[in-house]
């Protein structure tokens, strides 16, 4: 029993200190967050007689981004979303390029900007992802039971950027084939 009680401890420490160690070396240009919230994955899309697709093996997933904050920035936020990508994925950055979408279901794509330090910026803007996922007939079943959190590829000239995913503890979204059946 005191072995475990010593092990226990032992982590306890480990951990405190990594802690101690990072909030020791914050970044000289303050830090800016990116507030967002994943809302749910598709499939694709008919287009006239053409469907758009994300894959055979992939589904459009759909992110809002709802405020760029810099309040504690020191030096201004250059937001640019094509810097945004899928922390699980190993490329980067990932954002499709299919703004047709994000048109398509009626909402505006997340767009570059630049935030003064000091301040907060509601942005509104959809940012939307191709996920790989197994061989399905209907791969945004699996997407809408992944939990997907964001990255930011910041550059040194920005301040340090944290990702604040207003759902992050959520499990399950609502998706659906076809994505323009659905209100985002």
């Amino acid at each position: 029993m005191n072995r475990r009680y010593a092990e226990k401890a032992t982590v306890t420490a480990l951990i405190l200190s990594s802690a101690l160690v990072l909030a020791g070396c914050p970044n000289q240009n303050g830090t800016a967050t990116i507030r967002y919230e994943q809302l749910g994955a598709c499939n694709g899309f008919k287009e006239g007689n053409n469907v758009v697709s994300s894959g055979p093996e992939a589904a459009y997933v759909l992110f809002k981004i709802h405020w760029l904050d810099n309040t504690n920035g020191k030096v201004n936020f250059a937001y640019d979303p094509a810097r945004l990508f899928v922390s699980s994925l190993n490329t980067k950055p990932n954002l499709t390029t299919t703004s047709q979408l994000t048109q398509k279901i009626g909402a505006l794509a997340t767009v570059a900007t630049t935030v003064p330090a000091g301040k907060n910026l509601g942005h509104g803007g959809y940012a939307v992802f191709i996920v790989p996922t197994a061989n399905s007939s209907d791969p945004q079943i699996e997407a809408n039971k992944t939990n997907y959190m964001l990255s930011y590829d910041n550059p040194t000239s920005n301040p340090g950027v944290l990702m604040d995913k207003k759902n992050s503890s959520q499990t399950q979204y609502q998706g659906v084939q076809d994505c323009l059946t659905k209100s985002w």
